[in-house]
């Protein structure tokens, strides 16, 4: 049964802003794991190393941004208060600097483990008119209590991260976006004034002194920074209940998840903070045209990049997957996957000036296969066949069922004056998952991954050649059962 509150959890907030396309989250900034697996368990151990990783990240950060540094000997409690850290369900700092120049409540349960108090804190009694840090109590049935979040407020920087459940998997989050943080902070107001309202008056005026700012792109980069310092190093030998025998990762592949995780890692990390940057900026009024122009141009920019660095990590993921465990299946909507992604093609093919031209029936079956995949790997799959095409050629899609299959096929078209296609620009292999074309600067996974992944995905990809019209891909997914009684 799906419990209703008043007050919506920290991840619901930023659940809903990414929802709505405010992505200014970086929700995923672990390794991949070397074996994936759709074990809550495992996924759970996942999320608690982000939160760590995050954590450990949230505190370089405070200790590299407060005025100066203070010993436990300088402590006072006059010592002035920097800015407002709220925790849950424990306190999270002890190091003297922080824990003396900001002011600190703790959203407890009646679970918490009172003891896990910052040692210099031992005793103290629970106001703010005598101490730096004072507890709140949760409402019992309250489902903020099953979550662990901080919120910082300072002059120099405004940041939340939560550990929580979205779509019932464990996960960890954080965002700089002012708009997330404000309602983060009346989400934990509201329920301060049910509990403590005697705290209230003191809080919004702390809350007032130190307002969600706007991120320096300075700050959202130094966190990303110290995110990767305080990564866990994945491996890639077996564990204890896994024998060698049943791990599926040739020796020559293992070099090449390495080399993957630190690259994408340094890719993805910049991207990320630049389109955070950057979305930000386009908020802002009054921009002239040329300007909005080419905002939205890094914006997009950046956010294909990312894709690509995400199904890469896909197929990362998937080339290390262990016998016993496979990509979840399930009936979905191809038309509504299409209709989403059609429009992002074609933009692709605009900015390369080719015209690209579908046609689908009104109607399409349901398939099986895996919706987030599907959506990376056919983005991915376009964009490189995209790439290969000269300025002023045409792409035809066509999508039909064909007996229990539903049939995708890109192929391209020139004028009949026109020569004939070329062969495409001569690839080369980056080790055994990616190739590389030094004419378009293009980096993409090989063909044999691409095939690969497609029949993990439940369907098949065919490429042949055509003297006229250079690669044709066709994809083959299964249909539904349900579609095809």
């Amino acid at each position: 049964m799906v419990r209703k509150w008043l007050l919506p959890t920290l991840s619901e907030v930023l659940a809903k802003a990414e929802a709505t396309g405010i992505d200014l989250l970086v929700p995923e900034f672990s390794p991949p794991d070397p074996h994936p697996t759709t074990d809550r368990q495992e996924l759970q151990l996942k999320a608690e190393s982000q939160w760590h990783s995050a954590i450990a990240a949230v505190e370089a950060l405070l200790l590299n941004s407060l005025p100066s540094p203070i010993g436990v000997e300088d402590f006072s409690e006059e010592t002035t208060i920097e800015g407002l850290l709220i925790t849950a369900p424990l306190p999270l700092f002890s190091h003297p600097s922080i824990v003396s120049q900001l002011q600190t409540i703790t959203f407890t349960t009646p679970h918490s483990n009172r003891q896990l108090l910052p040692c210099n804190y031992t005793g103290i009694h629970p106001t703010p008119d005598q101490s730096h840090h004072f507890p709140i109590e949760l409402l019992p049935t309250d489902p903020l209590a099953d979550e662990r979040f901080c919120l910082v407020l300072t002059s120099q920087f405004s940041l939340l991260v939560v550990m929580g459940e979205t779509d019932s998997s464990p996960r960890c989050q954080f965002s700089f976006d002012p708009d997330d943080l404000d309602l983060a902070w009346k989400s934990l107001r509201g329920r301060m004034m049910l509990t403590s309202p005697q705290h209230l008056s003191y809080l919004d005026q702390l809350a007032a002194q130190f307002s969600q700012i706007e991120p320096d792109y300075r700050s959202v980069m130094a966190f990303s920074q110290y995110l990767l310092q305080h990564q866990p190093v994945a491996t890639l030998a077996p564990t204890p209940q896994t024998s060698p025998a049943t791990v599926e990762v040739p020796a020559k592949i293992a070099a090449d998840v390495e080399l993957l995780q630190a690259l994408t890692h340094e890719i993805r990390t910049p991207l990320t903070t630049i389109r955070t940057m950057t979305q930000l900026l386009l908020r802002q009024p009054d921009l002239s045209p040329r300007v909005l122009h080419r905002l939205r141009a890094i914006d997009r920019e950046c956010t294909e990049q990312i894709n690509r660095m995400e199904l890469i990590f896909s197929a990362v993921e998937l080339a290390t997957t262990q016998p016993s465990q496979s990509v979840d299946l399930t009936t979905m909507s191809i038309s509504q996957l299409l209709e989403h992604s059609i429009p992002q093609w074609q933009q692709q093919a605009e900015r390369r000036n080719l015209d690209l031209a579908v046609d689908i029936p009104n109607q399409l079956p349901a398939v099986v296969s895996n919706p987030t995949i599907l959506d990376r790997v056919l983005t991915g799959l376009v964009e490189n066949f995209t790439r290969n095409l000269p300025s002023g050629s045409r792409i035809q899609v066509e999508v039909t069922p064909v007996g229990d299959k539903l049939k995708l096929q890109l192929q391209s078209h020139q004028e009949a004056d026109e020569q004939p296609h070329t062969a495409p620009s001569k690839r080369h292999s980056i080790g055994q998952l990616l190739t590389f074309q030094p004419e378009t600067g293009n980096l993409s996974l090989n063909l044999n991954v691409t095939k690969n992944l497609f029949q993990l995905l439940g369907g098949k990809l065919v490429v042949r050649q055509s003297p006229q019209q250079g690669e044709v891909l066709t994809i083959f997914l299964p249909l539904s059962m349900i579609a095809q009684s």
